[in-house]
């Protein structure tokens, strides 16, 4: 349950979204060295990869557990500005977050779009697994209220965590994460964005 300070404005973009295909589907990924960063973001259309943009700079915000937003959010929100995006994909976590506010939760409210975080890893808490109907997905629950899914792709060896991030249910997001995830466990814009972020940083 998303806090009630941003009911209005999550059902607001939720609805806006609401039985319509997302047709322009972006990832962003952003890659560190020391206080250089590189950030990429990925755009498809209609399923076909429409654009590849590039970002590079410094960044003296520090990392803090649990506030990672505060570091890569104003990274991204640069990227990102004024791009059409009907859904992206962010490397970070979403409404499962000990604020409910991870990083991909703060970039769908900032910018009134679609988001699904993508996370190796759950930040630290109690969860329990539930069933959720599909042998490659349980749910994230805390408390009953189900924040997210962990995906177990039997061929690989750690499952991939998925959440709402903003103005998005738990079933759109494991719908367009089954959708997108083409070439592994990580949906292919944010697949191509990680690697492309790896590749400016290292050049």
């Amino acid at each position: 349950m998303v806090p009630y300070p941003l009911d209005f404005l999550w059902e607001k973009v939720e609805k806006k979204y609401s039985g319509e295909e997302a047709k322009t589907i972006s990832g962003v990924d952003v890659s560190y060295r020391d206080e250089k960063y590189a950030a990429v973001l990925i755009t498809f259309e209609d399923e076909k990869l429409k654009d590849i943009k590039v970002d590079q700079g410094i960044s003296n915000e520090p990392y803090r557990s649990s506030l990672f937003f505060l570091k890569e959010a104003p990274v991204i929100s640069k990227l990102i500005y004024g791009e059409s995006i009907d859904l992206l994909f962010v490397n970070g976590h979403g409404i499962c977050h000990p604020y409910l506010y991870g990083l991909a939760t703060v970039i769908g409210l900032t910018h009134g779009i679609l988001t699904t975080g993508i996370a190796q890893r759950l930040i630290s808490g109690t969860y329990e697994e539930i069933e959720s109907g599909h042998p490659d997905i349980a749910y994230i629950a805390q408390n009953q209220s189900k924040l997210g899914t962990a995906v177990k792709i039997r061929k690989f060896k750690k499952p991939v965590y998925l959440f709402p991030g903003f103005g998005i249910t738990l079933n759109r997001t494991i719908n367009e994460y089954l959708k997108w995830a083409k070439n592994g466990k990580i949906p292919e814009p944010l697949r191509i964005a990680h690697i492309y972020a790896k590749r400016y940083m290292n050049s």
